[in-house]
């Protein structure tokens, strides 16, 4: 018994209506395009970049995206800092582990900073004052962990709170780095 491979003539007639996958999908990017050429996408103010910085640290340390709104690059550098010191252990005792959960921080933060500048930077119609106030709030964010203590951001009202907390986190890192116990940590009650 001998196979054709010509279709049946019925089949060749109902085939002729319809277009092929490629067709179709040549057609839809055709319509695709001109929508999203015409989508109006808004310039972003400050808050908002802010917004996109936060939102790109958060997800680089796989936290939930946060809905708090951001005013001014202090603001902002002030939640990077929280996020930075919630990152680390508490127990400073074993200097390597502290120190690599620095570095794993260190590793995460400074990347996703960078790519938020860059998503803002890249927007269409974006002022250059959002811009500075995304690379301020770098700029601010890296100074705060500098080992300066006479840094001017802690005579800021909303930065009074974190200068125990920055003295502690700068005494642990120094420690770390001479590989030291912390000795202001007490060991926990059983």
């Amino acid at each position: 018994m001998e196979i054709s491979k010509v279709p049946p003539a019925d089949a060749l007639n109902v085939r002729a209506g319809t277009s092929t996958l490629t067709e179709q999908g040549s057609q839809l990017a055709a319509e695709i395009a001109p929508m999203s050429d015409r989508a109006d996408i808004r310039p972003l103010d400050i808050s908002s970049a802010l917004q996109v910085l936060l939102a790109e640290v958060r997800a680089g340390l796989d936290l939930p995206v946060d809905a708090a709104v951001t005013q001014a690059p202090v603001e902002a550098a002030r939640a990077l800092l929280d996020l930075f010191l919630q990152g680390l252990p508490e127990d400073a005792r074993n200097a390597p582990a502290w120190s690599f959960a620095l570095f794993r921080m260190e590793g995460v933060i400074q990347p996703s900073i960078e790519r938020a500048i860059s998503i803002v930077t890249q927007w269409p119609d974006v002022p250059p004052t959002v811009v500075d106030a995304v690379k301020e709030t770098r700029a601010l964010f890296v100074s705060a962990l500098d080992d300066d203590p006479q840094n001017p951001l802690w005579l800021q009202s909303e930065w009074m709170g974190l200068v125990p907390i920055m003295h502690r986190f700068r005494r642990r890192r120094r420690n770390a780095r001479r590989r030291l116990v912390d000795p202001d940590y007490e060991e926990p009650a059983p």
